[in-house]
């Protein structure tokens, strides 16, 4: 099998969709939602056959781009992009086994150009969010092997510039190394470090027209530094590697400088209103230069996340195990998009849901599965009524222990293993088994209603791929948001114990709790979290004993059916809006 060079079989490289996905505001890779100038879409209609026909001239462009940054002709490089500019520098000036010095948390394509071209990266790691390390990082400048230095200002994903002076000890100490300034998002910062292109013979300043003029799908880039370095990029970097429509765009684009004047102004209003809001439930929001925000929402990160996914708004939420845990970027939206955003993660009440009995009827899944388990051992059946008692009794965390129970009853005591893997045979059997016998309960119009104006999420005993199994199954999992089930529950903290509802409470945003169950251990639960707790009768059981179970054990009220609970709700939320 033929195989790349070592460089690149080594390497990951950055994961880009192949399809367009359906949202109603992209807010995960940082472009202008506003759009380009009318002048730009003007423009590119009125382009003729030659612009298709005949490879492309950058005179006019080039010379458009040295105007707007004070510099000469002779400066400037269009580049298909700020990605083909950053790797034109370092293929031209970067030698096998060399390094680039850069930031541990900043744009990663540098790190991928690098590794393709056979060289290391050393990244000075951040000590304060997000004070540029300038100190270590003019320490490991003094490493012979650093040949290329980048530097982001405002940094993605950070949001922060470099200080003037700490970039002029940077520069002042970087001779023999080339300095890559990329200023992507300089336009929204104000500051701009332009000059020491021309002050130093060292230095790439790199700029997009993606973020600041919204071409990101024109891809058009430049690079500014001295006529020498120029004319060595231009041995590198493809001669026609930018396109005529392009050109274009970019050559109207800055025809127009005030409409990107407007929408910076409108930009940077919506970014103050996002940042009050966000802070009005204890996230962290860091001051940012450019055109999105970096915003520590902790342990409620993941909530807010699936909240805008859900409602069709995408943002970039970073892994785990690093600075950026529990960090959502989001491109500021248009007025509307903050309005949205305002309206999705505004305190809305929670409804929290069991499953069994409540969501999904489990009479001939899990029901079933004690019955046959029970048999396997016993050689006689069990009644249903059997199963409902021995389950109204509570303290039984699932149907592994209520099987256990009856079996105990009858003087059999079998080990809890033994049960379980029986009993996970006949119900689970790898998606085979009686699970596939279950019917959702909850008229799904209703359920959709209720999630406009409710959040909605689980706690479920069930384990998580059985939970997860049935969502998806009856197309309804991403509708609720967290899913908590038995894997997520320490060992002894199971119902009637309320962590799992206390934990829902943690890594959410809302004003009140319901919580929705059929046991007596469920309601135990929703009090101990002070949750508003509901009886929902299962398909199996709707006698009184089980109403005056549920009422006595704290349920403030109960209902025959899950699809009923659009009523109560609204009686109970006309009562605390009379109170």
């Amino acid at each position: 099998m033929l195989k790349p060079k070592k460089s690149v079989e080594k390497m990951s490289g950055y994961f880009v969709p192949l399809y367009e996905k359906q949202w109603d505001y992209k807010l995960d890779s940082n472009e202008n939602n506003y759009g380009p100038s009318g002048k730009v879409l003007e423009a590119l209609k009125n382009c003729d056959f030659s612009s298709v026909s005949f490879y492309p001239f950058y005179g006019e462009l080039s010379q458009k781009i040295a105007d707007y940054n004070n510099v000469n002709l002779n400066n400037i490089k269009v580049t298909n992009g700020a990605d083909e500019a950053i790797s034109g520098i370092i293929q031209t000036y970067l030698e096998e086994g060399e390094s680039l010095l850069t930031l541990d948390i900043s744009f990663e394509m540098p790190v991928i150009y690098t590794h393709i071209s056979g060289g290391e990266v050393i990244k000075v790691p951040f000590k304060t969010k997000w004070n540029f390390p300038i100190n270590d990082f003019l320490k490991e400048m003094e490493n012979p092997r650093v040949k290329i230095i980048y530097v982001a200002s405002p940094n993605n994903p950070t949001g922060n510039i470099i200080d003037e002076d700490d970039l002029k000890r940077i520069l002042d100490k970087s001779l023999g190394k080339a300095v890559i300034i990329d200023e992507t998002y300089a336009n929204y910062s104000g500051y701009s470090y332009t000059k020491y292109a021309k002050l130093y013979n060292n230095v790439f300043v790199v700029k997009s027209f993606s973020k600041d003029f919204a071409l990101a799908g024109m891809r058009l880039g430049y690079i500014i530094s001295n006529e020498n370095n120029i004319n060595y990029l231009k041995n590198v970097i493809s001669p026609f590697s930018v396109n005529a429509f392009a050109l274009k765009a970019g050559i109207a684009a800055l025809g127009d400088l005030d409409y990107f004047n407007r929408i910076k102004t409108e930009i940077n209003q919506s970014k103050t209103e996002l940042k009050v809001f966000f802070e009005t439930f204890g996230a962290v929001v860091y001051k940012s230069y450019a055109n999105f925000l970096l915003v520590d929402f902790k342990e409620k990160a993941e909530f807010v996340f699936n909240k805008l996914k859900s409602n069709n708004i995408t943002v970039k939420l970073f892994k785990r195990g690093s600075l950026l845990e529990n960090h959502l970027r989001i491109t500021i939206p248009t007025k509307e998009g903050v309005e949205k955003i305002k309206d999705i993660l505004s305190d809305k009440p929670m409804l929290v849901f069991d499953m069994d009995g409540v969501l999904i009827d489990a009479s001939n899944s899990y029901r079933l599965a004690i019955e046959k388990t029970y048999e396997k051992y016993t050689g006689k059946s069990v009644s249903k009524e059997e199963i409902q008692a021995a389950k109204n009794l509570g303290g039984l965390n699932n149907d592994w222990d209520l099987t256990q129970y009856l079996l105990k009853k009858e003087g059999i005591n079998i080990k809890y293993s033994e049960i379980v893997d029986v009993f996970q045979s006949i119900y689970w059997d790898n998606g085979n088994g009686l699970i596939n016998n279950e019917s959702f309960l909850f008229d799904k119009n209703i359920l959709l209603e209720l999630s406009k104006q409710y959040n909605l999420a689980i706690y479920t005993g069930r384990p998580k791929k059985e939970a997860f199994y049935a969502l998806k199954k009856f197309d309804v999992v991403n509708l609720f948001y967290p899913i908590v089930t038995s894997d997520d529950v320490p060992e002894g903290k199971c119902k009637p114990d309320s962590y799992g509802l206390n934990y829902i409470k943690d890594i959410t945003i809302s004003n009140k709790y319901y919580y929705m169950g059929d046991t007596i251990d469920d309601m135990k639960c929703a009090i101990g979290a002070d949750y508003y707790p509901i009886g929902v009768l299962p398909p199996q059981d709707k006698s009184e004993f089980l109403i005056n179970s549920l009422k006595s054990n704290g349920a403030k009220d109960v209902i025959i059916s899950i699809n009923d609970l659009k009523d109560i709700l609204e009686k109970v939320d006309e009562t605390i809006c009379q109170n």
